[in-house]
């Protein structure tokens, strides 16, 4: 009896941490939206970030920002992801867009005060 707990156990945190494996390597939550956020149309900016003249980038949740890359390459973002946080570029940015390191600092959520 003892032997077969020890077997459920195990085999519980065998499916839970690759669950979570599963989860993060996809940065996506389970209904598909990145954890970032999503992507806009470039008319929906509400502001340019020209990401070769800044270090990085100060955004609040829910805004949408047009970045502004090398070459005039250009992308929108709505930032209603996962709040507090800050991601680098790369991660949702389109291939190639540029080869710098930048931060995206996104603020909390205001309908999420405590």
């Amino acid at each position: 009896m003892k032997a077969l707990s020890t077997l459920r156990i195990a085999a519980i945190a065998v499916a839970f941490t690759s669950t979570l494996g599963a989860v993060s390597a996809a940065e996506t939550f389970r209904n598909g939206q990145s954890v970032q956020g999503q992507s806009a149309s470039t008319d929906a900016g509400s502001r340019i970030v020209d990401v070769e003249a800044t270090k990085y980038a100060n955004v609040k949740y829910g805004e949408t920002v047009s970045f502004v890359g090398s070459g005039g390459k250009k992308f929108s973002w709505t930032f209603n992801g996962l709040d507090g946080r800050s991601w680098d570029l790369a991660q949702f940015a389109p291939a190639g867009f540029t080869s710098k390191d930048y931060r995206v600092y996104v603020t909390k959520s205001p309908l999420y005060r405590r």
